[in-house]
């Protein structure tokens, strides 16, 4: 990693007026409470709610643990002295690792809302039978695989690399970078990174929602059409019949319901915490291509970016929250 050619980009002054520490202290509390919270109920869910525990929602866990593990420190440090911290190579890092967690838990909650749709509409092909049998591990591996291929490139100097952004407090990727190179990687990382889970998460639980709810309203006739006269006993038999099917029919409903509430939940969690990120990523390009005339202020890039963290590490909660609506 050639650090010099930091020298060569935009230099920060890393000047924090009073109001922005305010504001720097006050997220990094948010982002310290939630990180707590999390880690304590990602504990939970090892010991007691482990049955629960397949692969890929494990995945979640481990990248929330790994997050907290190394972005805590450096958030809190950066918070009481209220002032960033100024090592390229700490800047390199935490890019990188904030980086390919954030992707690896988008493409597990993709993956594990994608394996519940082909759960429900595709459980005789193949792609079903291997599921079953890999039990999902061969999905973490895809999840991290993927992750890797983006966040490595910027990590040995490929562009368009990491730097400081805002005030200095948060890395991330280059996004000002204009050489050609660096507009492709970015343009196919929005794509792949962002929009691509979107919309296999809007995809799979619309359609599963819509299935559901069509089932639910599907009446059968119960009387037979026949013109001969039914007797009394096969009315009550009838009636009986209906009630029970009724009251299946309503059970159904709460069903659909709650899984209403726990895909609400998945995907408005997703959105707040991507799309600020990922506005100020789009904003930021094309600005730095004079597109745009607007400089976006600093401690906003600094709160979309802690969002997104926040995301990281609540993303296993907000999953096991999600699944407690169903049961």
């Amino acid at each position: 990693m050639n650090f010099t050619q930091q020298s060569n980009e935009k230099s920060y002054s890393f000047y924090v007026s009073d109001y922005e520490c305010i504001i720097y202290r006050f997220m990094s509390v948010v982002f310290s409470s939630i990180s707590i919270i999390s880690f304590i109920l990602n504990i939970r869910f090892l010991f007691i709610d482990h049955y629960r525990l397949k692969p890929l929602v494990l995945n979640l866990i481990i990248n929330s643990f790994i997050l907290i593990t190394f972005s805590l420190p450096y958030i809190l440090i950066q918070s009481i002295k209220c002032y960033p911290i100024q090592s390229y190579i700490l800047c390199y890092f935490q890019s990188f690792l904030c980086f390919t967690c954030g992707i690896c838990v988008m493409y597990t909650i993709s993956l594990l809302t994608l394996i519940q749709y082909i759960k429900l509409f595709y459980n005789s092909s193949i792609i079903y039978r291997i599921i079953e049998k890999n039990n999902h591990f061969l999905f973490v591996l895809i999840c991290w695989l993927i992750s890797l291929f983006w966040s490595l490139p910027p990590l040995i100097n490929i562009r368009p690399g990491y730097m400081h952004e805002g005030k200095g407090f948060d890395c991330s990727l280059n996004w000002i970078k204009s050489d050609i190179y660096s507009r492709l990687y970015l343009f196919f990382a929005f794509i792949f990174i962002y929009f691509l889970p979107l919309f296999c998460l809007l995809y799979t639980n619309i359609h599963i929602l819509i299935t559901i709810r069509q089932l639910i309203y599907k009446r059968y006739p119960l009387i037979p059409k026949s013109k001969e006269k039914i007797s009394i006993d096969t009315r009550h038999h009838l009636i009986d019949k209906f009630t029970v099917i009724e009251s299946n029919r309503l059970k159904r409903l709460r069903i659909d319901r709650r899984f209403a509430q726990a895909t609400l939940v998945i995907v408005l969690h997703y959105l707040l915490a991507w799309t600020p990120y990922t506005i100020c990523g789009i904003l930021r390009m094309f600005i730095a291509m004079k597109y745009i005339h607007y400089e976006i202020p600093s401690m906003i890039l600094t709160i979309s970016t802690l969002t997104a963290k926040m995301a990281v590490t609540g993303q296993s909660c907000i999953y096991f929250y999600a699944i407690r609506l169903l049961n």
